[in-house]
């Protein structure tokens, strides 16, 4: 069973390392509007990117005229702190989970897609709907967009000012959402209708809809088909379940109840999530304090094994979860007040890491029981799917 797991997971990668839309605007193919021409350059190593994620994680007020500029956001939610203004922070762990959801870690690398593109040097990456680099950018970076208040050239160009754009963007999801216990920028949990609203804050990420199985467990990257659970639990499934221990620490986050969430796009005002899996309270779980802006670890005085910064490694061209990578993030806002269109979906990777704790995982197309030919058939469809998903 280990030995067909492992030749999946080594056919998925080698698939993923070779799919890179590019999508740059000189393309004849460049059916989106994309404005801005991709840029050639090396796409940083993982010990490079966690240097670029320690600088984003601390917010402009670090990054300084690296990145864009970005308004103050509110803290507090008299939970019992009343609202503060202050500069945006953002969770180190959340960050590069969602960046892993979005692009595998990707601003360059060479374009497989579309035909006018292969077999150029690396540049950046560019989705079919005109997301751009590591953060997907998207908004403003289209010839139909209004001018951004941010440089559309350095976000094609420049990993750390795209990421940071990415963030620009996850601070406006904040303040537009409602409260997420106390709102404080330090806990991971109360980025969660935050990070819901960065795809979509929409009908189609309620956890509550009716098309996600009501006894799903954790979106396990590999483990969580296309469609099978909302944009904020396939983040939430990356930071529990990391590519490597070099990309970073796991996380166990908790989830909020289904009967605090409602059915409606926007979600109201929410209590601390307590839940240890996405669709069940049975157990639960202790809130996670970043490591970047605080003490580092839970809440509840545990130790900090479930949070931090991964420690520097090797270039590792880490997977995308099924559904996930090259997606995008808060483009064209529909009338739900939602963030962005969907995504290009390259081929799953199945990643096959040990499971932290005995809670179920997310599964689908009768995964969990079929057996090592069932395991090897799912691996391998899975592989050859490329599939498009308006989220």
């Amino acid at each position: 069973m280990r030995a067909l797991a492992l030749a999946v997971t080594v056919l998925a990668a080698d698939a993923l390392a070779q799919f890179c839309p590019s999508f740059t605007a000189s393309s004849p193919n460049n059916t989106g509007d994309c404005a801005v021409e991709a840029v050639r350059g090396t796409n940083p190593t993982v010990a490079q990117w966690q240097a670029i994620f320690d600088t984003v994680s601390k917010g402009p007020s670090f990054w300084g005229s690296s990145g864009p500029t970005v308004s103050n956001i509110s803290a507090g939610c008299s939970r019992p702190m009343p609202p503060l203004s202050q500069s945006p922070r953002f969770p180190c762990e959340l960050i590069k989970a969602i960046a892993m959801q979005e692009s595998s870690w990707k601003q360059f690398c060479p374009p497989t897609t579309p035909a006018d593109q292969r077999g150029k040097p690396d540049q950046t990456i560019i989705s079919f709907d005109c997301g751009y680099g590591i953060g997907q950018v998207t908004s403003g970076m289209r010839r139909f967009d209004a001018a951004p208040n941010y440089d559309r050239a350095r976000v094609a160009s420049d990993p750390l000012y795209n990421l940071a754009t990415g963030m620009q963007i996850l601070a406006e999801k904040w303040r537009v959402t409602l409260c997420v216990g106390d709102k404080q920028p330090s806990l991971v949990e109360h980025w969660y209708t935050a990070t819901w609203a960065y795809n979509g804050l929409s009908t189609t990420n309620n956890p509550n809809n009716p098309n996600f199985s009501t006894t799903r467990g954790i979106c396990r990257p590999g483990s969580c088909p296309s469609g099978s659970a909302p944009y904020q639990e396939r983040v939430w499934g990356w930071m529990e379940f990391p590519p490597t221990s070099q990309h970073w620490r796991v996380v166990r986050p908790a989830y909020p109840r289904l009967s605090d969430l409602g059915t409606a796009s926007r979600p109201p005002a929410q209590p601390d999530p307590t839940c240890a899996l996405p669709a069940s309270c049975a157990a639960t779980r202790p809130l996670n304090v970043s490591e970047c802006l605080g003490d580092g670890g839970v809440t509840d005085g545990g130790s900090a094994i479930d949070a931090g910064v991964a420690d520097a490694g090797s270039a590792v061209d880490a997977g995308v979860a099924d559904g996930g990578g090259v997606s995008t993030d808060g483009g064209a806002r529909p009338p739900d007040g939602g963030g962005d269109a969907g995504p290009v979906t390259p081929p799953s990777v199945v990643v096959v890491p040990a499971v932290p704790e005995a809670l179920p995982v997310a599964r689908g197309c009768g995964c969990s029981g079929g057996g090592e030919a069932m395991t090897l058939v799912a691996g391998v469809t899975l592989l050859a799917r490329w599939r498009r998903r308006r989220r």
